[in-house]
Parts: structure tokens; C-alpha cells; sequence
């Protein structure tokens, strides 16, 4: 905290609240961002899964990730980043932020699955980010 001289008073807002404008800024950042990605993408045909693969990697970059494509196929496409981009530490969380990616490649198109193979949060050396073409609906 920056200390203030002795006549000069802030009001302290409680973390909890903090906290909560924090995530309502996040969330309406990330709304923003998925529905200018609908916007501009959502009616076209179906990308198949180089495009999707390279929209992704088009990601990474912006976010001046470092790692390398290990795969890029009709089938697989797989991207290796020696740490988390954003950077997550429990897996509970990547698992959250993941979910909305598959909803992203599910809206680019809707028979590519997404999933991260290893995870640093997960404790495993390097994240591993693949898509695939076996899309399998989820039974609830």
C-alpha cells in the first residue's frame, strides 16, 4: 500500500469488493472479445482445422508467447508453450479458462475439439494446446 502523510485519508475498499469489480471487468473484457470474435466470424462456413490452428497460434503470438508448433495436420494440429501464457498457477483455473477456448473453437468450428494435453498449473513441464478433429459431444 503507498503510505499517505498523516493528514490524508482514503477510504479502503474491502478486498471482497475489489475483488468483485476486478472479475466483472474481466468478464465483460472476455464478452467483448468473444462477441467481436462471433461478430467476424460466426456466419462464415465452418473453419477447418489449419485455419482454426493458425487463429490460434495468431493468439499465442499477440500474447508474445514463446514455444513452437509440434504438429500441424489434417487431423492434430499442437502447440507446446514451456510456461502458462497467462500465467495460472492451479489447475482449477486453467480448466475454467480452457472450457472458453473449446467454446471459441466450437464457434469457429463446431466438430474440432480442444484441450490442453499437459499444464503447467497441472505441474507438468510445458503446456501442450491441441486440437483435433474427433470432436465427441460431452454426455451430462
Amino acid at each position: 500500500m503507498i503510505k499517505l502523510p498523516k493528514n490524508v485519508q482514503i477510504e479502503e475498499i474491502p478486498l471482497e469488493a475489489m475483488y468483485r469489480g476486478v472479475l466483472c471487468g474481466l468478464l465483460t473484457r472476455i464478452k467483448v472479445l468473444y462477441e467481436a470474435i462471433y461478430t467476424r466470424y460466426g456466419d462464415d462456413e465452418p473453419w477447418n482445422i489449419s485455419k482454426v490452428g493458425l487463429f490460434l497460434i495468431k493468439v499465442f503470438n499477440n500474447m508474445r508467447s514463446k514455444g513452437k508448433v509440434t504438429e500441424f495436420s489434417e487431423n492434430r494440429d499442437s502447440i507446446m508453450v514451456p510456461e502458462c501464457p497467462y500465467p495460472f498457477k492451479d489447475i482449477k483455473i486453467c480448466s475454467a479458462h480452457t472450457s472458453m477456448e473449446c467454446a471459441l473453437v466450437h464457434g469457429l468450428n463446431p466438430n474440432l475439439e480442444y484441450h490442453i494435453e499437459q499444464s503447467v498449473p497441472a505441474g507438468d513441464p510445458f503446456c501442450v494446446h491441441v486440437l483435433t478433429n474427433d470432436y465427441k459431444q460431452k454426455q451430462y
